[in-house]
């Protein structure tokens, strides 16, 4: 398929619709041959694969068709840091009792291995998920001069990967739930993406609160991660409040996200 005539938003459609179907085969190939449940640790030996190659499809996409630069690699901008604020405190907060959980348990070489392929998963997450959905797409569909458009399509396509869960053996039902809870997230991080002009402080955060939230369970007493989810509960209303908030100020696409962008090039 040649893309280089296609529009920003197109090869934007066509990159999302592709890491949804290579994750969905991979959930599916999880639950139907290798007999993994969705949010079993052992997921994990299965996952770091699919994402990785995940992330190669993504590096293409942003060499061949976009850059680093235009994705969200740029100055930070620091003032806007503020409006992150109180999301970081629920994630230090999360890690704290975490952390003192962890202090109080002893864990054995086949723990700690697990817990380090935990955390190259998740940053593996962190890093595809942001750099197309935050990235990829957002970038892309700011290129059609509306700006919420462009938001709601990057929520609205990072809910819908999660949607592949139920080939994982996902309940058809708790889906909805998971499609919402992602949206929330998204609806956040892509005004934030805008705020602070720089994709590096997502893909940090995406991968340490979905780090210590897989994590967790297997590691921590019942007491702990009870307490780390009535901190994590905190974080609904902080996305829901500063994503409405975020939504009402940015009214036009700032120059500075699509300046970067190359043109489309006829071969």
């Amino acid at each position: 398929m040649n893309l280089n005539s296609f529009s920003k938003p197109q090869i934007a459609i066509v990159a999302a619709v592709l890491y949804t179907a290579i994750m969905g085969i991979g959930m599916f190939y999880m639950k139907t041959f290798m007999g993994i449940t969705y949010g079993q640790p052992e997921m994990m030996n299965l996952l770091w694969f699919i994402l990785i190659l995940l992330n190669i499809v993504n590096i293409f996409w942003v060499t061949r068709y976009f850059s680093w630069q235009a994705i969200g690699f740029r100055r930070l901008n620091r003032q806007q840091l503020l409006w992150f604020l109180p999301l970081i405190a629920v994630l230090i907060a999360t890690w704290v009792v975490f952390l003192s959980g962890l202090a109080r348990v002893s864990l054995s070489a086949a723990q700690w291995q697990s817990f380090a392929l935990v955390g190259f998963t998740t940053l593996l997450v962190g890093f595809g998920e942001e750099i197309m959905y935050r990235g990829i797409v957002l970038h892309a569909f700011l290129t059609t001069g509306r700006v919420r458009w462009a938001m709601l399509v990057s929520a609205i396509a990072f809910a819908l990967l999660h949607a592949v869960n139920v080939f994982g053996g996902v309940p058809l039902l708790a889906v909805p739930i998971q499609l919402l809870n992602t949206f929330q997230f998204g609806f956040f991080f892509a005004p934030l993406m805008l705020k602070l002009n720089n994709i590096l402080p997502l893909i940090i955060f995406h991968w340490l609160w979905d780090f210590v939230q897989i994590v967790a369970p297997s590691l921590v007493d019942e007491q702990t991660a009870t307490a780390m989810r009535s901190i994590v509960q905190l974080s609904d209303p902080i996305e829901l409040i500063g994503g409405i908030v975020m939504w009402l100020q940015i009214k036009q696409v700032p120059e500075r996200a699509i300046a970067d962008l190359p043109k489309p090039v006829n071969l």
